[in-house]
Formats: C-alpha cells, sequence, structure tokens
C-alpha cells in the first residue's frame, strides 16, 4: 500500500509540472530564458506555398509574443543585439546544409543566405507593407497581427475543472470559445523563394526538407519547428536546456521524457471521458511512434505532397486540433478541440499574407494581452491555480488506482 501511496505521490508532481506548463501557447514564452529575453523569443514557425506562385514557398517567423496596440511603438521594434536564423537540412542528418542569417541594421533587416545580402526595410507600425525584392526573393518585417488562434481561457478552465466540454474546451454554460490571441500582435520576417533553390532540385513538386528557426544573442536564446513540442511536451526544468540544444541530439536527450509525457497525457484524458482511444489525425499511434515523429523538433517538407501541417504549416492551419488529436491519439466522435477555428483577422491572398495589426486607433476597448504562462515557472496565480488543480486530479486518479488495487488484493 505505501508503494501504491508513493506511486500517486509521483503522479501527482509529474501532473502539476506538465499542465501547468501546458498553459503556455505554440510557442510564446515557452522558457524562463525566453521570459527574460522577450524580443527573441519565437512565438511560431510557418512554412506553405505562396498562394499566388505554388513554385515558391514561404517561410514566416513570429517573434516578441502578445504586443497590445498601445505598444506598438514600443515594443514592436526589432532587436539589433538578436539574430534570426533559419536552417534547412537537405539530407536528412539534422544538421543545416543552409542558413539564413537576419540582423537589424539601422530601419533595415540585413537578410544574408539567399545569395547577395538583402537589405529590407522595415515597415512602421501603421504604414502599408513594404515588400522588399531582390530577384526572386520577397522579404517583408514588420508588425502584424499574431496569426496564432487558440482559447486559451477555455484550456484553462478545462484544466481546472476538467469534465467533458459542451462547446470545444468549455463546459456547459462557460460560454464559447474565444480566441484569446485576438487583438495582439507580434513582430513578423516573412521570406518567399523558389523551392528549387532550397531543394536544389529542378522541379518544385520534388525534394525533402527539413528546417527550424532560431534566434541568439551571442548565445542562442530560442529555437522551434513544429508548435507546441517545448510547451506541452518537455518538462520546466528541461526548458532551456531544449532551446539550447540542436536538433540532431533531441533523440537522445528529449525524445525518452516526451514519450513519459505523453503517455501519462493520454492516460489522464482517458480517465476522464472514459473513452480509449481511436486514433488521432496521423492514425492510430503509440506514444513511442508520436514521440519519433514530434522529435527532434523540426518541419519536415516533402514537395511531392500537400505542404499543410504537418506537412509544414499554413496560417489558417488548426495546429491546436491537430496537435491534441496526434498526442492523446483521439479523431472523430472522440477527437478534443479547442472550437477556434480561425484567425480574428482575415489572412492576405498576397505577400506577405499575415493580416495587418491592430492599431491603438482602432474600435476594440484596451487590450490586456492574455497570460500565457512563464515558461513553466510557476509564480503566478494562474500557473498555481492550474498546477494545483492537476495535483488533484492526479491524486483522485492515482487513489482511484490504488483503491482499486488494494480491493483485488483483498479478493
Amino acid at each position: 500500500m505505501r508503494k501504491g501511496l508513493m506511486a500517486v505521490t509521483m503522479l501527482a508532481v509529474v501532473a502539476s509540472a506538465v499542465f501547468a506548463s501546458m498553459a503556455s501557447a505554440a510557442d510564446h514564452r515557452d522558457s524562463p530564458l525566453n521570459v527574460d529575453s522577450p524580443t527573441a523569443d519565437i512565438n511560431d514557425v510557418y512554412a506553405f506555398r505562396s498562394p499566388t506562385n505554388p513554385d515558391n514557398l514561404v517561410v514566416a517567423i513570429s517573434v516578441t509574443p502578445l504586443i497590445a496596440p498601445s505598444d506598438n511603438t514600443t515594443r514592436g521594434v526589432f532587436d539589433s543585439q538578436v539574430t534570426y536564423q533559419v536552417h534547412v537540412d537537405l539530407d536528412g542528418n539534422l544538421i543545416d546544409d543552409a542558413m539564413v542569417n537576419i540582423r537589424k541594421a539601422g530601419n533595415s533587416l540585413v537578410v544574408e543566405g539567399l545569395g547577395s545580402p538583402v537589405s529590407a526595410a522595415i515597415t512602421p507600425p501603421g504604414a502599408d507593407p513594404i515588400i522588399n525584392t531582390a530577384g526572386p526573393v520577397k522579404v517583408f518585417a514588420g508588425l502584424r497581427d499574431d496569426p496564432f488562434f487558440f482559447d486559451l481561457a477555455g484550456f484553462q478552465g478545462f484544466l481546472s475543472d476538467p469534465r467533458v466540454p459542451a462547446k470545444g474546451l468549455r463546459a456547459a454554460g462557460a460560454g464559447d470559445p474565444v480566441d484569446a490571441f485576438a487583438g495582439t500582435n507580434v513582430l513578423a520576417i516573412v521570406l518567399e523563394l523558389p523551392v528549387t533553390a532550397l531543394t536544389g532540385g529542378t522541379s518544385a513538386d520534388s525534394g525533402v526538407i527539413k528546417t527550424w528557426v532560431s534566434t541568439r544573442r551571442g548565445d542562442r536564446i530560442d529555437r522551434m519547428g513544429i508548435p507546441t513540442i517545448n510547451t506541452a511536451l518537455i518538462p520546466s526544468d528541461m526548458k532551456d536546456a531544449f532551446n539550447k540544444a540542436d536538433p540532431a541530439n533531441d533523440a537522445a536527450n528529449f525524445r525518452p521524457v516526451a514519450i513519459d509525457t505523453i503517455d501519462f497525457l493520454r492516460g489522464v484524458v482517458d480517465g476522464l471521458f472514459g473513452v480509449p482511444q481511436d486514433g488521432g489525425p496521423l492514425g492510430d499511434l503509440t506514444s513511442t511512434q508520436v514521440g519519433g515523429a514530434l522529435i527532434p523538433d523540426v518541419v519536415t517538407i516533402d514537395f511531392s505532397q500537400p505542404v499543410q501541417f504537418p506537412n509544414g504549416r499554413r496560417l489558417q492551419d488548426d495546429v491546436i486540433d491537430a496537435a491534441l488529436g496526434v498526442v492523446l491519439n483521439r479523431g472523430g466522435a472522440a477527437g478534443i478541440g479547442d472550437g477556434v477555428a480561425a484567425n480574428d483577422k482575415a489572412f492576405l491572398s498576397a505577400f506577405p499574407y499575415l493580416a495587418g495589426p491592430h492599431t491603438a486607433g482602432g474600435a476594440s476597448a484596451p487590450l490586456t494581452p492574455p497570460n500565457t504562462g512563464d515558461g513553466g515557472l510557476i509564480d503566478s496565480g494562474t500557473s498555481w491555480t492550474l498546477s494545483a488543480a492537476f495535483l488533484l486530479i492526479a491524486v483522485a486518479f492515482g487513489g482511484t488506482a490504488v483503491f482499486a488495487t488494494a480491493r483485488g488484493r483483498g479478493r
């Protein structure tokens, strides 16, 4: 019995850490280093075919999260001390064969690694997008609406009082799902270039690349490929180490703990819903298979297939629903989604594709950006509430298991 109670305690500790860290979103503020260095914080990485020229690939990077319109001129400024890097692996060894370096110089971003350096003028807040061109390459840099969409409040409510949802992740009577990132801005870097310039091939419909993005201020601060990996699957005390690491070492250093996290999440959700796992968007995968697909944290694009999540990522792809389905192994009637299926502003049909930024002079009420968590650090009332709630949930599930075990032994 003492061993069973010890197991309950350990389960509770794991639950507390995992679900507190999951209160973050996509890759916004995903680690202590990013909380301390918001201008080097990568929020999201997108890679998709150009809607106007399918022979071109668009890579869009958002950084500096949760900019309120009233802060556009103060926080909406690129940091001259930060270097943004796009890594491309062509042979599958997870070591970059090509790298694009992007840094601020004056009122421009200097883009190196795409032939001759490109000096891309930064679009001032409120101005029409400045489209910088150099041969077949296009570059945009400036404020944009945050294209990420997610009902963070619904997710937090689900964590604090878990029950079978009525709308998205919200319980009956909790209202409709709301995009917590509506009205917030980010700094965006958008590149468009021919697919063949990346693959070295002769056709835009062939070739495979693996790509990821990182930031440095001297040393590396952040890196990202697939959304929610560091946020949801890596424990709090390993998040900075994960961001500083190279994808080539991910399988050895981070895949085992990610698989453990996936197993734990599946167990908790299965216990809550009472519905067996039935296969997510990628099919009926074991936690080991999912860990192998998500770790290393790189975006793999096979250009012979449609370029949309998880084969790349379009702006409109509902990555939260897809990620929940894959990690929890649930689809169809057993699927779990947040109920927010689109961005708050329509995306553009032409470069730079991301919607224009929200402005302080807009008709909306003054915005308080959502609390997305602090990189897994339990230093706020919200994070502690979520952690404590799942501490109790873990004890409840663990206690049930202990009771069943003790009863079985008494027969």
